[in-house]
């Protein structure tokens, strides 16, 4: 009798166990796979266990650095731009190390986060590609969107020079040690620089030629009043 005893309650045992593991389930939503649309499997690293998603970035990146994943039951991403790239400008800046950049997922109660590490691949250069910049004296604000490769690797750009067409004309702009360089999550590929007055002291109506850390642009800079 005693042996029967002992048997129901070593089962019960048993049972209860079964029922606390289960509850140990995690409900934490998670990235189980990704990987990017237009780039190389090889190009995507997944370190699940740290939370860090290495991206080896090809010259140019068409279309934005858009993820594609399989995510635990009722997770979803969280913080995509509105085409569903994730916002990677911050690779973009002077700063380096580079600032921090999350991709996120939840659930209705959680929130997953995942740490994003750039990779370039090759030296920042020019697309060989010809555009105008109309810029108006009258406004004071002269903005450059210059298409370029290998944007992503946080250069550090203080100066830039404006030669006129003409051999006469021109400028040159120090930032005195601070950063000119910068882009825009929305627009892959393009270096946007924005300078204010005395910009506009500075140049005089012409066409000119844009170089920056020794790279010479195809774009050219159209002066008007």
């Amino acid at each position: 009798m005693k042996h029967i005893l002992l048997t129901t309650l070593l089962a019960g045992s048993l049972l209860s166990g079964c029922k606390d593991s289960s509850a140990l389930v995690s409900d934490m939503p998670a990235i189980q796979s990704i990987s990017f649309e237009g780039l190389p499997d090889e190009n995507v690293t997944f370190d699940a266990a740290n939370s860090v998603i290495t991206v080896r970035m090809p010259a140019m990146l068409e279309g934005g650095l858009k993820p594609v994943m399989k995510l635990t039951e009722g997770a979803q991403p969280i913080g995509l731009l509105p085409d569903g790239t994730v916002d990677i400008s911050a690779f973009c800046a002077c700063s380096k190390p580079p600032q921090d950049v999350f991709l996120r997922v939840g659930n209705q109660t959680k929130t997953a986060t995942y740490r994003l590490n750039i990779v370039a691949t090759g030296p920042l250069a020019p697309q060989d590609v010809y555009e105008e910049t109309t810029f108006s004296l009258k406004t004071g604000v002269l903005k450059l969107s210059l298409p370029v490769k290998n944007l992503y690797d946080n250069h550090r750009i203080d100066q830039i020079s404006f030669k006129g067409e003409d051999g006469k004309s021109g400028a040159w702009v120090s930032a005195d040690g601070a950063c000119l360089t910068g882009c825009r999550g929305e627009e892959p590929n393009r270096i946007a620089i924005t300078l204010y007055s005395p910009i506009d002291r500075e140049l005089k109506p012409g066409k000119y030629q844009i170089e920056m850390k020794g790279l010479k642009f195809p774009q050219k800079l159209i002066v008007v009043e």
